[in-house]
């Protein structure tokens, strides 16, 4: 392993017209120990060939494609990234944003005087298009114990942080942890979870924003389709099953009220007409099993289903909806 290398994971699909920029922002780095590891994930469109000619210019920058025994998704191409990764130091990366010219630099010279934590934090910005770049005024930036931490992951409404904003040890997860190859959506909780829960790493968050992410029609709008919304539910189960893997008992009575109202939220945003609904009563019988359900819960949740199902947006929906989610 290269004591100074950073190695950057980036999983593409069909970005041949924007991953130049997230490549271009990485050749620019101050900072030049690093490889960059592009896996394409089937694309149909160009992609392969642009990370192609970036690797032409610049041998630091490696495209590999999806082996064709692993699932197609984003962290399958990540775990594949992963077995690759030469470096001290792993940074997984989006192949639509965009790193901060000293974003390397900054991370490295950090990370050298906090050699006791095994990752570091940092926080990011957003960017409509490649000339105009904003710190996120809502940024969330923390440093508790690892119990509020994995708390605050699962039980939050705003994430403590994203898949881009974290720099590891390579050797905190290489070969002990891997994302979730069943899912494609919740990823970057999930995995957090789990990396939390399963390896107790040391970490610090610093409010320095060195990279940004796309804010743009396309990253708005990509869930608001059936398929979107499909994909978020066919999550709900691998999701909650690595909840309740990491947290222990007297965790699960303490929070089971705001388990069962996260759920609750759920199935009412996502549970839709026209869902296929196998993974939620799925998730249903992991609750019944893990919290051990009153009928009263387990009503008022499958209640929320049907009428979801029979009456979702009519009149008076939100009012019922409201008041339903008053008796857990």
């Amino acid at each position: 392993m290269n004591v100074s290398l950073v190695s950057i994971i980036i999983p593409a699909f069909n970005r041949a017209g924007i991953i130049k920029e997230t490549l271009d922002s990485i050749s620019n780095q101050t900072y030049s120990d690093w490889e960059c590891i592009v896996v394409d994930d089937g694309s149909n469109d160009d992609t392969y060939s642009v990370i192609e000619s970036f690797s032409r210019k610049d041998p630091r920058i490696k495209g590999f494609k999806r082996p064709e025994t692993k699932p197609k998704g984003a962290n399958a191409c990540r775990n594949y990234g992963l077995s690759l990764a030469k470096g001290k130091y792993v940074i997984f990366f989006d192949s639509d944003d965009i790193m901060a010219t000293t974003c390397l630099e900054q991370r490295v010279k950090l990370f050298s005087e906090h050699q006791d934590k095994d990752l570091l934090v940092f926080s990011m910005g957003v960017f409509r298009d490649a000339t105009v770049f904003e710190v996120y005024p809502h940024r969330k930036v923390i440093n508790l114990s690892l119990e509020e931490t994995l708390e605050d992951f699962i039980l939050s409404d705003t994430l403590p942080w994203n898949v881009c904003r974290p720099i590891f040890k390579t050797d905190l997860i290489q070969n002990k942890i891997a994302f979730n190859e069943k899912i494609h959506n919740f990823q970057d909780e999930e995995f957090n979870i789990r990396l939390l829960g399963f390896l107790k790493p040391k970490y610090l968050s610093i409010d320095n924003t060195d990279c940004y992410y796309r804010f743009d029609e396309a990253s708005i709008n990509k869930y608001n389709s059936l398929k979107g919304t499909q994909d978020i539910v066919n999550c709900f189960y691998e999701f909650y099953n690595s909840v309740f893997s990491v947290f222990s008992q007297e965790q699960k009575v303490k929070h089971s009220k705001k388990l069962l109202l996260k759920f609750f939220n759920h199935i009412r945003f996502y549970v839709i007409p026209g869902i296929d609904k196998t993974e939620v009563y799925k998730t249903l019988e992991l609750f019944q099993n893990e919290l051990k359900l009153s009928v009263k819960d387990k009503a008022i949740l499958t209640i929320m289903i049907l009428l979801n199902k029979f009456y979702f947006n009519k009149k008076g929906y939100h009012f019922l909806t409201t008041n339903l989610k008053k008796f857990l």
